[in-house]
């Protein structure tokens, strides 16, 4: 055998074993016996993210909607299902103006994963109109505290500011001043209107209690 005659063959023996054969040489014939590949599992084809349909309950009602793992929570309120009391001041998990209750815990929804809140109780600003229970008794009487202490100014911020302090008061019926400020540190008035909403809370507090100090 000559070197190019050794080269061609070594060629063609290299390609065949590597599709799963074994290539025997005698002189210048290559016979290729074909052996049983080993059985590989194939990947799913399932896109992690693609569109997925999940049941979202909110103030009380069941929705179902599709959303990708990139949506966020606010998103879907707002350009979804059409609840646009729900603001989106600054997108990015800084002034709390995007506030909404889950489980009856304030959440930023613009950086809450729509996804999350399957399975959980979400409770709007709009949620006042809820059938009858504790949530919506607490923001019944902080909207209309709300009104009656001028709670709000441009009220950008305002649905956030009365979800985070309808949380308190679910959670706390009469807290002190500096448990109200605590509670709302999360939530920036561009206004400044931080008298008017502390006035609203307290109002609302006192009035869930019958109106006694």
């Amino acid at each position: 055998m000559n070197r190019r005659t050794f080269l061609k063959t070594s060629a063609i023996s290299a390609g065949v074993v590597g599709l799963g054969g074994i290539a025997l040489t005698a002189g210048n014939t290559t016979t290729v016996v074909e052996t049983p590949t080993e059985s590989v599992p194939t990947t799913s084809n399932s896109d992690p993210f693609a569109l997925q349909t999940v049941t979202l309950n909110i103030n009380g009602k069941a929705y179902e909607v599709g959303v990708e793992p990139r949506d966020m929570l606010n998103n879907i309120l707002r350009d979804g299902l059409g609840l646009i009391g729900t603001k989106r001041p600054c997108n990015r998990g800084e002034c709390g103006g995007c506030t909404v209750l889950i489980d009856d815990v304030p959440h930023m929804s613009c950086t809450y994963p729509a996804f999350r809140a399957a399975g959980h109780n979400i409770i709007t600003v709009e949620g006042y109109n809820m059938p009858s229970s504790a949530e919506s008794k607490v923001l019944n009487a902080v909207q209309l505290a709300w009104v009656q202490e001028d709670g709000g100014q441009c009220s950008g911020c305002q649905p956030g500011q009365i979800m985070s302090a309808t949380a308190l008061l679910l959670s706390n019926p009469n807290p002190t001043l500096d448990e109200i400020k605590t509670a709302m540190s999360g939530n920036i008035c561009r206004c400044g209107n931080y008298a008017g909403i502390i006035a609203s809370i307290q109002t609302a507090a006192l009035n869930l209690q019958g109106g006694s100090a």
